[in-house]
């Protein structure tokens, strides 16, 4: 069974992306993501945040979307505003029942979604596609090592300041009831990589309940992140600031 378009009625699943300088990647992932959707037996809608891209990413993204008619739209920010606030703008336009976010890379497959769905069919409110395998390997390790340093540096701050009993917040591969990802991502302040611990501390202050499935990943290649002090600072200091700047009333 194929499945189409959302046209005007809210669709079923909401993948919602945000990119970065992403024109040279997006035509075999994207189209790719849109196959695999096309043949599912519901309906979707793709919304693709274009985050003060240098180069082609909308007009490849509207190329793309012309072959798929009403499936895909394309956001445009003005400048470059962080990973956290472009895939903040693509959610908050979503509409989909549920809401699946991907990196644009899809360095998890599309493939894997199925699985996500059936955890959130079991009860959760948000599946996370966990790097982390059942026998305790752990993906990520494939990245360069001064991603791995930074990144178990980094766990440990955020597993004593913000979220707890969670393997992989960072994982780019996140599934949510659609009206849950659109209540914490309006709430959500923090415009960086850190963006995922953000909405995950909420998730848990509200009693979300969180599941982690365990996915394949590889280790695309051409990451925009650069490991620098700025850059570390910066981590550093977005994640310290969440219990604070949530602990004031939400805004109107």
């Amino acid at each position: 069974m194929q499945s189409a378009p959302a046209g005007d009625s809210p669709p079923y699943l909401s993948l919602a992306i945000t990119a970065y300088n992403e024109a040279e990647r997006l035509p075999p992932t994207l189209t790719h993501a849109l196959d695999f959707l096309t043949a599912q037996g519901y309906s979707f809608e793709v919304v693709l945040n274009d985050d003060g891209s240098r180069d082609d990413t909308a007009a490849v993204a509207e190329r793309i979307g012309a072959r798929f008619p009403g499936a895909v739209r394309v956001l445009r920010s003005v400048r470059n505003q962080g990973k956290g606030a472009g895939l903040r703008n693509a959610i908050l336009a979503t509409r989909g029942k549920v809401v699946l976010f991907s990196d644009a890379d899809f360095s998890t497959p599309i493939e894997e979604l199925p699985r996500l769905l059936a955890s959130l069919d079991a009860g959760a409110h948000i599946v996370i596609g966990s790097r982390v395998q059942p026998d305790g390997t752990d993906m990520r390790r494939t990245q360069p090592l001064y991603r791995q340093l930074f990144g178990k540096a980094f766990r440990i701050l955020r597993g004593s300041v913000t979220v707890r009993g969670v393997k992989d917040t960072q994982s780019g591969f996140k599934l949510f009831i659609g009206d849950v990802a659109r209540e914490l991502f309006a709430e959500s302040v923090i415009r960086s990589i850190i963006f995922d611990v953000e909405v995950l501390y909420l998730a848990q202050q509200r009693g979300y309940h969180i599941a982690e499935v365990p996915v394949q990943w590889t280790n695309a290649g051409g990451s925009r992140m650069r490991v620098t002090l700025g850059h570390a600072l910066l981590v550093f200091w977005d994640t310290m600031r969440i219990p604070w700047v949530h602990r004031r009333p939400p805004r109107p």
